[in-house]
C-alpha cells in the first residue's frame, strides 16, 4: 500500500508536468528509473501502479482467507473444547445428582418414619419402612391399591388428604398388615403437588400403635377395676349422674343396688389375699352372668359392688336381687377349697325426676346396713321408714365431728425413702381416730364418710396445720435431712370448692415452715374438673408451686384422668398405686403399667414412687422397673409423730438407713 501511495505520488506528478508542457523530469519517490518523454513515463507509471494495486489486492486476499481459515479452525477448536467442558460437567452433575439421590434415598430407605406420595392416580410412592412393616409387595400398595389396606372408617380421611386442596395437617388411620393386624399410624400431611421434583401429597407417617395400646390399656385402668375388670367407682357414678339425667327428661325408674359379700374379711385373713382376691374376680363372674348388658355392673372397692339397672321398678330390682343372691349360693371352687358365699344388698328405686347421685347412693347404704343388721343374706328395699338407720349415719357424722374437737384424731407418719441412697427423703401424714365408743375407726372409714360432708374441709385444715406444725417443730431440732418433704392428701371437694392455697398459706405463716417442706398429694380423680372449676384448681395449684410447695399425683393410674391432665397440673410427683406394686414381678400387665407410669414419670421431668411395699422382691422389682422412690410396710409403718421423730434424730446420728420395720 505505501508503494502504491509513492506510485500513485509520481504518477500525478507526471501528469501534471505532461498537461503543463514542461520536459523537465519529476522527482522519483518510488525509486522507479524511468527514461524516455513524460507521456512514455506516464504510462509506465500507470502500469506500474495497476500491477502493485493488484499484487495487493491479492495478498490482502489471501491474508483474509489464511486468517478466516485460521478463524474456523480456532472456532472449531473451541467448540470441540467447549463440548468437551460440557460433557465433563454433565457428568460430574449426574454424578453429584446420582450421589445426593441415592444418599437421599438410602436416608428415607433406612427411616423408620413411613413415607407415602400421593397423586392422580393414587399412591405413587412408597417407602421401604411401609412394605417391611406391613409385610406387602410394593406393588400391591401402589394406585389405589393401599386403599384396599385402609380401615374402612378411615379411608374416607385418608383420600381427603391426598384429594383436597390443603398444604398441610395431621391424620390418624389405620393399616392392616400381612397377617391381619391393624397398626395406628399418625401422619403428617405436606403439599408438594406445585414442586415439580415431586407433584404429589407426601405423607410422613411414624408407628403410634404402641402408645395407642398404652392409652388405651391406662383409660381402661382408670375406668375399671384393676382385679375384676369391672367399672370402679368413678366410672359408676359417672353413669349414674348420666342415668338421673335422663330419668329427668323422661321419667324412667332406675334402681341402684349395693352389696358387700358376707364374711369376706375371715376370708382373706384365714386363706390369704391371694384366695380372696380369685374370689373376688369370681364373684365379678358371676355377677355379670346374671345381669344385662346393658346395665353397668361396678366394684366399688374392697368386698363392695354396685349395679346400675336403667328402665328397672321394685319387682325387677328384687327379681335381680334374688337371682345374684341364689348365684352366689352355689359353690365357687378356689384352689382346692370350696367357697359357699352370700351377701347383703341395699336396693334403692328412684322412680323419676330430679335427684343427686349421692343421695342415691347414701339411701342404698342405709338399705344395705338394714340388710346387714337383719342377719346378711338378704336385700333390703330403701324406704322413709329407715330413719334409725339414717340417724345411726347422722350419729357417725355427729361422733367425728365430736371427735376432731375433742382431739381423738392424730396424725400417723410413714416415711418414703429413695431407693438410690436409702434416705429418708420425706413422710406422708396420715389421719387416725381412736373412738372411746367405736374404737378404732379405720381411715377408708370416716375419710370417705367425711368426703361426703362438710367435715373433709375440717380434717383437711386439720392435718394440714398440723403437719406443718410437727414438720417445722423436727426442722428446729435439726432432726430433719435435705432435703425433706412432708406430704399432706388434700381432697378432691377440698380442689374444687377452691381456698386450699390460702389455707396453705395460713399454715406455713403460721407454723414458720418453709413452703419447700411441704407437698401435697390428691388423686387423679381429684383433678379431673371441667371449665371454671379446673381452671381455678390449675391456678391455685400452679401459685402454691411456684412458691415451693410440692405437688404429687396419688394412686396415679386407678383414677379416669387422662395424660393431658398432667400437662395442665403442676407435677413434681406420680406415685404408684399398691394394686399395681402388689402384682410387679409376678404380674406381666402389673410389671408393665409400673414400668410404663415410671417411664412416664420420667419423661415428664418428675420422680416416680412406688406406694405399698412389702417384701423385699417388691422393692427390688420396682428398683429395677425405674421407680425413684418406695413406700411401705418394709421400711415402716405410720407411727405417731414421737415414734418418727426419735427414728429422725437416729437416723441423723447413725447416717444410716431406715432397714427394719417401725412397729405401730
Amino acid at each position: 500500500f505505501a508503494q502504491e501511495g509513492r506510485l500513485v505520488t509520481d504518477l500525478t506528478g507526471t501528469g501534471a508536468a505532461l498537461l503543463a508542457g514542461s520536459h523537465r523530469a519529476v522527482a522519483a519517490t518510488a525509486n522507479e528509473s524511468l527514461a524516455g518523454t513524460q507521456l512514455h513515463r506516464l504510462e509506465v507509471l500507470a502500469a506500474l501502479t495497476s500491477n502493485v494495486s493488484l499484487n495487493a489486492t491479492r495478498t490482502l486476499g489471501a491474508d483474509t482467507d489464511r486468517n478466516i481459515a485460521h478463524l474456523i479452525g480456532l472456532q472449531v477448536v473451541l467448540g470441540i473444547v467447549g463440548l468437551l467442558i460440557s460433557l465433563l460437567l454433565a457428568g460430574a452433575l449426574i454424578v453429584v445428582t446420582r450421589r445426593q439421590t441415592a444418599h437421599f434415598r438410602s436416608l428415607v430407605t433406612s427411616s423408620t418414619d413411613l413415607v407415602l406420595v400421593f397423586g392422580v392416580g393414587g399412591c405413587r410412592y412408597v417407602s421401604k419402612s411401609v412394605a417391611d412393616m406391613f409385610g406387602r409387595p410394593e406393588k400391591e400398595m401402589l394406585g389405589y391399591g393401599l386403599i384396599r389396606f385402609v380401615h374402612p372408617d378411615d379411608q374416607a380421611s385418608v383420600e381427603a388428604a391426598w384429594t383436597q386442596n390443603e398444604s398441610a395437617g395431621e391424620i390418624v388411620f389405620r393399616m392392616a398388615t400381612r397377617f391381619k393386624e391393624w397398626r395406628h399410624l399418625e401422619a403428617h400431611i405436606t403439599d408438594l403437588r406445585e414442586d415439580r421434583y415431586v407433584r404429589g401429597v407426601v405423607l410422613n407417617a411414624r408407628d403410634i400403635t404402641e402408645r395407642v395400646r398404652l392409652e388405651e390399656e391406662l383409660t381402661h385402668q382408670a375406668f375399671h377395676d384393676s382385679l375384676t375388670g369391672l367399672a370402679n367407682r368413678a366410672l359408676f357414678r359417672d353413669r349414674l349422674s348420666q342415668a338421673l339425667a335422663r330419668s329427668a327428661r323422661s321419667a324412667d325408674p332406675l334402681t341402684v343396688l349395693l352389696f358387700d359379700l358376707d364374711g369376706f374379711k375371715q376370708v382373706n385373713d384365714t386363706f390369704g389375699h391371694d384366695a380372696g382376691d380369685q374370689l373376688l374376680r369370681r364373684v365379678g363372674q358371676l355377677f355379670v352372668e346374671v345381669t344385662r348388658p346393658s346395665d353397668t355392673l361396678a366394684r366399688l372397692g374392697g368386698d363392695e359392688f354396685g349395679i346400675l339397672l336403667e328402665g328397672a321398678d321394685n319387682p325387677r330390682a328384687a327379681a335381680v336381687a334374688d337371682r345374684l343372691l341364689t348365684k352366689l349360693a352355689e359353690p365357687v371352687h378356689i384352689g382346692d377349697r370350696d367357697f359357699a358365699l352370700s351377701a347383703s344388698i341395699g336396693i334403692v328405686v328412684h322412680a323419676g325426676g330430679v335427684e343427686e347421685s349421692e343421695v342415691l347412693i347414701r339411701h342404698a347404704d342405709v338399705a344395705l346396713y338394714a340388710a346387714k343388721q337383719e342377719g346378711r343374706n338378704r336385700y333390703k328395699v330403701f324406704e322413709d321408714d329407715m330413719a334409725r338407720e339414717l340417724h345411726d349415719v347422722l350419729g357417725f357424722e355427729q361422733d367425728l365431728r365430736l371427735g376432731l374437737d375433742r382431739g381423738e384424731i392424730t396424725v400417723h407418719y410413714q416415711p418414703e425413702i429413695d431407693l438410690d441412697t436409702q434416705a429418708t427423703v420425706g413422710v406422708e401424714a396420715l389421719l387416725r381416730w381412736y373412738s372411746p365408743t367405736r374404737g378404732e375407726v379405720p381411715p377408708v372409714q370416716f375419710i370417705p364418710f367425711a368426703e361426703g360432708s362438710s367435715l373433709i374441709h375440717l380434717l383437711g385444715e386439720f392435718v394440714l396445720h398440723e403437719a406443718c406444725r410437727q414438720t417445722a417443730e423436727w426442722r428446729r431440732e435439726g432432726i430433719l435431712p435435705e432435703p425433706f418433704v412432708t406430704w399432706v392428701n388434700v381432697s378432691g371437694k377440698q380442689l374444687s370448692d377452691g381456698g386450699v392455697s390460702v389455707l396453705v398459706e395460713k399454715a406455713l405463716r403460721a407454723t414458720g415452715l418453709p413452703a419447700t417442706f411441704l407437698g401435697l398429694e390428691m388423686t387423679e380423680t381429684a383433678i379431673v374438673t371441667q371449665g371454671v372449676v379446673s381452671e381455678r384448681v390449675s391456678a391455685e395449684l400452679q401459685e402454691l408451686h411456684d412458691k415451693g410447695v410440692h405437688i404429687a399425683i396419688d394412686d396415679f393410674g386407678t383414677g379416669f384422668s387422662s395424660i393431658g391432665h398432667l400437662r395442665r397440673f403442676p407435677v413434681d410427683l406420680i406415685k404408684v398405686d399398691r394394686s399395681f406394686v402388689q402384682g410387679v414381678g409376678h404380674n406381666l400387665k402389673d410389671t408393665a403399667i409400673t414400668t410404663s407410669l415410671a417411664n412416664l414419670a420420667h419423661a415428664l421431668g418428675v420422680r416416680a414412687i412406688a406406694e405399698g411395699i412389702e417384701s423385699s422382691e417388691q422393692l427390688q422389682s420396682v428398683r429395677d422397673l425405674g421407680c425413684d422412690l418406695a413406700q411401705g410396710f418394709l421400711f415402716a409403718r405410720p407411727v405417731s409423730a414421737n415414734a418418727m421423730g426419735k427414728v429422725l434424730a437416729e437416723k441423723r446420728d447413725s447416717s444410716s438407713p431406715l432397714e427394719e420395720p417401725v412397729p405401730a
